[in-house]
């Protein structure tokens, strides 16, 4: 049975092309891996600079090379009082 293969592209202060790609069941995994992936980078960014840009994304594109899902950072989680 065939696993599609995704990529996630960073598009933050640099430009980062996944040329690996990991292998999910389908899109909605991919959504959750890049999800994820986000919240990681948010996490990071916060701990290492202070601050975070909302508006950096992940492009996910499948194994045609196609877009099949942007994300941005601000999409990763909800902000509450």
């Amino acid at each position: 049975m065939f696993t599609p293969r995704f990529y996630f592209h960073i598009r933050n202060d640099l430009t980062a092309d996944d040329e690996e790609g990991v292998e999910l069941a389908d899109e909605t995994a991919a959504k959750e891996h890049a999800l994820e992936g986000a919240r990681s980078l948010v996490c990071a960014s916060i701990h290492e600079h202070g601050s975070v840009n909302l508006d950096h994304r992940i492009e996910v594109t499948n194994d045609q090379h196609q877009r099949v899902l942007t994300l941005t950072f601000r999409e990763a989680f909800t902000i509450t009082n």
